[in-house]
């Protein structure tokens, strides 16, 4: 069992012994050559167009490819990494590699790149940056006007900054219903500012005669019915009370009669006796 124990505590442990005569310049070194090729999975970083089969491979492509870094060329010191691809469809190598100087890539070969146009864009800018500074390479006259354009510029740029904070400030304090109520206080009436012959003034007058007419008629026409209604209620109680007094009328004629009549049909009996005396 201590043996055992022994065994699985070597398995786990950290620290290794070195031997007093130990030299670590004798021991073998794997020195791996600064051109090998390493497998790495990519998504290609723009669109391109194989040049063997006319295949379109869009950016975001997933590809195995083999990364290097470039011997021949660096930007500042910086490697350069170069990447080989396949079409998808042709099988044909495609190379393209990093450009740190420009944070982008380079096609090299097998493809073309297409077009996209903010790399025009990024090319104008740097083509007025580098024909500024070979302006003023051995001009000093040059380098001060152009540090002066470049402090009214900004100084332009701030004052309409503050102009925009000042309208903005404005606005806050600014009551929009007011300013409404006042503008259609003053704006004129659009039928006196509009000059008008005499058939349009004709017709306008018409119009409003018609219109007018149209809502007196209407308002006659809603009396009438609002009058029709009320008769008809009326007419409706005074047929109800008169039912009401005919039926209480027949009640107590019908309690009156009924002992007279009874009394008619009631005959008195003759005695015998009494009819046959002299």
């Amino acid at each position: 069992k201590c043996g055992e124990s022994a065994k699985m505590g070597e398995r786990k442990v950290l620290n290794k012994y070195y031997p007093p005569d130990f030299d670590p310049e004798l021991l073998p070194r794997n020195r791996k050559p600064r051109d090998r090729q390493i497998e790495v999975r990519i998504m290609i970083p723009f669109t391109m167009c194989c040049t063997t089969c006319k295949e379109f491979m869009y950016r975001g492509k997933k590809f195995n490819s083999k990364k290097e870094i470039a011997q021949d060329i660096d930007y500042l010191g910086i490697h350069i990494h170069r990447f080989f691809i396949k079409c998808t469809r042709c099988a044909s190598e495609i190379v393209f590699r990093t450009d740190p100087q420009s944070g982008d890539y380079k096609m090299e070969h097998g493809a073309t790149r297409n077009y996209e146009i903010w790399n025009d864009r990024n090319a104008q800018e740097d083509g007025a940056i580098a024909e500024r500074e070979e302006e003023e390479a051995g001009d000093a006259m040059k380098q001060l006007e152009n540090r002066t354009n470049d402090s009214k510029i900004e100084m332009d740029i701030l004052d309409s900054l503050d102009d925009t904070k000042a309208i903005n400030e404005r606005h806050q304090k600014v009551n929009t219903d007011k300013i409404i109520a006042k503008l259609r206080e003053a704006q004129p009436d659009p039928k006196d500012s509009i000059e008008l012959d005499d058939d349009e003034e004709d017709l306008v007058d018409k119009q409003e005669f018609q219109s007018t007419a149209r809502r007196i008629a209407q308002g006659e026409e809603e009396a009438q019915e609002q009058h029709r209604k009320k008769l008809a209620e009326e007419a409706r109680a005074a047929a109800q009370a008169g039912l009401a007094a005919a039926k209480k009328a027949e009640g107590g004629e019908g309690s009156s009669s009924g002992p007279k009549r009874i009394a008619g049909l009631v005959v008195k009996r003759k005695v015998e006796g009494a009819a046959e005396e002299p």
